[in-house]
């Protein structure tokens, strides 16, 4: 007689969650190769953890001097995660990248072009860094063997998420290379996932294709961090800024660009949530061009409504200027509203 018996094993992890505030003032004029602040995470529970956080303003290296990195290690062997959050003196978030390559030794690393991060802080040249450390106190395994009350069940899609994340954060078995305009580091990736996610990249990675056999694409049209975005999205489903409208309108362009739909309805909602007189007609004239239908008709009935307001800004005389085919039709949107609506929103728009 054969028996037959079921063994399972249980990994529990014990974790600390600690954040870091450090306001940085006067950024433009920090000629320091680097500053540090030094943050003690101790508690009653675990040993003393100590971390040091670096703002290199003008890079690691001469070959990067152009952006400013943040950086976050451990003065003894941990086992952590880390997030940085930067905002200017107004609170808006500055948005960064992860390196593509992390190194036990030198902690965890973020960046930004310096340009852009300048063009944020500026004119009250202040920042604040936000940094999220995530810290693995224990790990431990045990097995069970045929305990009715454990089951196995298939990976939650918040773990295949994590998962995903975790190979873009780390280069091992890529094969694909993207890079965008200017001299940003290189985009590291995997043709399966890319292949997987988008019809755009399945054609490209057609093994008749020229960047299929070179293992590489140069986009010069597209944004470094747009991509990043947009890649982090394909991997995880999941993108941390969507709320950023100047970050949703790329993922926008790109979601069309590669027909990623779920992406695109994302993005789409959060930019008729933002909706505002000084930038309507800017979005207007995006969804025109990316044809995108239900976000333009919000910017149109956003402009019917708001009229007074979104029609005096400098974004409407670019559009009345060089979109004539567009104030047409909203003009058509006018000749079928109520009579004294009509009359209103008839002597407000013009073309110039």
């Amino acid at each position: 007689m054969v028996s037959h018996t079921k063994s399972y094993s249980i990994t529990e992890v014990k974790s600390v969650v600690h954040t870091h505030t450090w306001n940085i003032h006067d950024l433009s004029h920090i000629d320091n190769s680097y500053v540090e602040s030094e943050l003690d995470t101790s508690d009653d529970d675990v040993r003393k953890r100590q971390f040091r956080v670096r703002l290199l303003p003008r890079g690691t290296k001469d070959s990067n001097v152009h952006f400013t990195f943040f950086q976050v290690f451990s003065q003894s062997n941990l086992n952590f995660k880390a997030k940085f959050t930067i905002t200017n003196a107004a609170g808006v978030e500055i948005p960064v990248a992860m390196t593509e390559r992390q190194h036990p030794y030198n902690g965890h690393f973020e960046y930004v072009r310096r340009t852009q991060l300048l063009a944020h802080a500026l004119p009250e040249d202040v920042i604040k860094i936000v940094l999220k450390l995530t810290i693995i106190r224990d790990t431990k395994t045990r097995a069970v063997l045929n305990d009715p009350s454990i089951r196995r069940r298939d990976p939650s899609l918040n773990t295949l998420s994590a998962n995903f994340e975790d190979h873009l954060l780390d280069e091992k078995f890529t094969d694909f290379t993207i890079r965008c305009h200017g001299d940003c580091p290189p985009i590291k990736c995997h043709r399966f996932i890319l292949w997987s996610r988008s019809p755009v990249f399945q054609a490209m990675l057609d093994e008749r294709n020229e960047e299929c056999q070179r293992g590489e694409v140069v986009f010069q049209d597209i944004d470094h961090y747009d991509m990043k975005h947009f890649i982090h999205y394909i991997y995880t489903g999941r993108v941390p800024h969507i709320n950023n409208p100047t970050i949703a309108v790329g993922l926008l362009q790109l979601a069309v660009r590669f027909d990623v739909s779920e992406l695109k309805g994302a993005a789409e909602d959060v930019l008729q949530k933002v909706l505002d007189a000084e930038n309507v007609s800017e979005i207007l004239q995006l969804a025109d061009k990316l044809k995108v239908e239900n976000l333009k008709k919000a910017c149109i009935r956003y402009l019917m409504k708001n009229a007074p307001a979104a029609l005096e800004t400098s974004g409407w005389k670019t559009l009345s200027t060089y979109n004539a085919d567009l104030v047409a039709e909203i003009l058509g949107k006018v000749d079928n509203a109520p009579p004294a609506k009509r009359r209103r929103l008839g002597q407000i728009i013009y073309i110039e």
